[in-house]
């Protein structure tokens, strides 16, 4: 593991996972670390079971290596409903970060959707990379907005993939910049990354968790 993710501390990862996340439970932690040698994956795999979102409670990441660029896929942070907004994730993504950057991870992927993660995400600087998904919020907030405000949200569509047409990056960020857009992105559910060499993206990340 040392070879391919050379000065990642993942024991010190997993203490602050754990001094956070152990109290929002009374159900049994699964604890698994999985590494597959054949693959170059790392597996993070910290959850109680529970199917039921607002009792639930998941760290799962995945960190994996392709032509010698790490990328750690943000699969599942979630924990319990009664435990949210007192401040509990921060220090673990805080932790993240600095061990993504000891190891020279170069993207996070995410899944955004779960929990509000559709508009968590895209404020903290993620990037859309699947141009259908875009598409079905952007239908959406045809639904929900008006029309001044939908040839707001529509002006930065059309002038992103009229420059990148086969653009995998588009800027969610600018979307959740705007307060009419809070509701349909945290109804939304889309894939995304944020590429840590991209010092703007970096910036914004850093930000937000060390806040």
């Amino acid at each position: 593991m040392q070879t391919k993710f050379r000065n990642f501390n993942l024991l010190a990862l997993l203490k602050v996972v754990d001094k956070q996340f152990s109290d929002t439970t009374d159900k049994y932690i699964i604890r698994e670390i999985r590494f597959e040698e054949s693959s170059n994956k790392l597996r993070i795999n910290y959850h109680n079971g529970c199917d039921d979102e607002d009792n639930a409670l998941a760290f799962v990441r995945e960190f994996s290596v392709k032509a010698n660029a790490i990328k750690v896929n943000h699969i599942y942070c979630v924990i319990p409903k009664s435990s949210r907004n007192k401040g509990l994730i921060k220090p673990v993504f805080r932790e993240s970060l600095q061990q993504y950057v000891n190891c020279n991870a170069k993207v996070i992927s995410v899944h955004a959707g779960l929990s509000g993660g559709g508009y968590t995400w895209a404020r903290h600087g993620f990037c859309a990379t699947i141009r259908s998904e875009v598409d079905f919020i952007l239908q959406e907030a045809k639904k929900l907005l008006s029309n001044h405000e939908f040839g707001v949200v529509e002006k930065i569509y059309n002038t992103y993939y009229y420059k990148n047409p086969k653009g995998k990056a588009f800027p969610m960020d600018l979307w959740a910049a705007l307060d009419f857009m809070k509701p349909v992105l945290m109804g939304s559910d889309w894939h995304g990354e944020l590429n840590l060499k991209n010092k703007e993206q970096f910036r914004n990340f850093k930000d937000y968790v060390s806040r």
